[in-house]
């Protein structure tokens, strides 16, 4: 049986509609490095990954900044970046992905794969970003109702990442497909082999990578597969790992973002009413607000390497520590009032739902172009956009994340 507030349990944040913060709170006040116990007979349903060891959870904003910038005492190579507990096969690899590797590989392929994501770059793209959502939008606002998440929230980030990646279109929809299985790990009623997801990806990534070692591009995956690091080239593992970690990060941050987004907007009318009186004004911070205090990311893990302390705590070599990012983003030390919902938060962009300190995600800037791109055209051309009917939450420990959303407006 898993008790009330443990956070192994998946079916925590659908039945509470996102992250404990009663619980979050509790803890940052009076246990901030709080001990959550393991549960025996836990079935992570994934073949090779078990939750056997339990793990400390930090909810204040300061210590999940600290343990996040100090890779050499608390790694992510360790024990991996997620909070199970890995077979020797599957722990490999986490490590192959860029989330997982050694501090040193981390930083240089960091340094090989960041020049797609820079700003001059990024902006080459823009209008191509502008016209899919314009598209996006398109297929639905005649409509006056669709299903959100899929049909509207989910395809600008995947399109996004297929152009930036190389992926063919006709490849696309089934990255989009695995994408969505691979974070669906802990759905009870799924009838496929959870790795399935993921061989298939490894597969689509194998074939790509040999056509760019053919035929050389300017897409990411082309220069990644000729890229080097110290003198080599990634390995087969690392390339693919790399491709599937931004087969999942490369949309669910921005999908939920935009789900939220429209629910929060219509549980704060007055929040929306002032968004729509400038747009172009409030829209940048009313993204970091709805990043900060509705992250579509719960959690990653670290792994202690030495006897410490944290908050007075003592830790001990081989600990595992768990990030969150939702609790440390309503730190009353940080953020005033911060259960408030509001656009006009003058210190919001200091969430941490992207993270921070060496593996801050690589594509936060895509990701808040994506986001104002689509919700401006949303907001100017279906503004009265709401939920309307049954909401649905993804049973999941690591994302919160809306997976099913009606929404009505009137046609455009």
């Amino acid at each position: 049986m898993i008790s009330a507030d443990n956070l192994i349990d998946p079916d925590l944040i659908p039945a509470a509609g996102g992250p404990p913060h009663e619980s979050f709170d509790a803890w940052r006040e009076s246990d901030p490095v709080h001990w959550n116990p393991p549960v025996e007979g836990y079935d992570t349903m994934t073949p090779g990954v078990t939750l056997s060891q339990g793990f400390w959870v930090l909810t204040r904003y300061e210590d999940v900044v600290e343990v996040s910038r100090d890779q050499e005492l608390f790694s992510s190579h360790e024990g991996g970046p997620t909070i199970w507990d890995f077979e020797a096969k599957q722990l490999e690899e986490q490590r192959a992905g860029i989330m997982g590797m050694r501090p040193a590989d981390h930083k240089a392929v960091r340094k090989l794969v960041m020049p797609p994501f820079a700003a001059v770059e990024l902006a080459k793209f823009y209008p191509e970003i502008d016209r899919l959502a314009a598209s996006i939008v398109d297929s639905v606002a005649g409509r006056g109702q669709c299903e959100f998440v899929f049909e509207v929230a989910s395809k600008l980030p995947v399109y996004t990442f297929c152009k930036l990646l190389g992926v063919p279109d006709d490849l696309r929809d089934t990255v989009f497909t695995l994408g969505n299985q691979m974070a669906d790990t802990e759905n009870p009623d799924r009838a496929d082999d959870p790795r399935a997801a993921m061989q298939g990806l490894f597969g689509i990534a194998h074939q790509l990578a040999g056509e760019k070692r053919a035929t050389p591009d300017d897409s990411m995956l082309s220069r990644i597969v000729h890229g080097e690091v110290d003198g080599e080239r990634l390995d087969e593992a690392n390339i693919q790992m790399f491709f599937v970690t931004l087969s999942i990060a490369g949309h669910e941050t921005t999908r939920s973002t935009a789900a939220h987004f429209v629910r929060l907007m219509h549980e704060n009318p007055d929040q929306y009413e002032l968004l729509r009186g400038d747009i172009d004004r409030h829209l940048p911070n009313a993204i970091e607000e709805v990043l900060r205090h509705s992250p579509p990311v719960i959690k990653f893990r670290r792994t202690v390497m030495a006897d410490t302390e944290i908050g007075g705590r003592k830790l001990e070599k081989g600990d595992k520590i768990y990030l969150s990012y939702p609790a440390a983003n309503r730190d009353p030390a940080v953020f005033s009032d911060p259960h408030k919902f509001d656009i006009t938060r003058p210190n919001a962009n200091r969430h941490l739902a992207f993270g921070t300190g060496p593996h801050i995600c690589l594509g936060a800037r895509l990701a808040r172009y994506q986001l104002t791109a689509l919700l401006k055209e949303i907001v100017t051309r279906i503004p009265d956009i709401r939920p309307d009917g049954e909401m649905e939450m993804l049973r999941s420990i690591w994302f919160n994340a809306i997976v099913k959303m009606p929404v009505a407006f009137t046609p455009e």
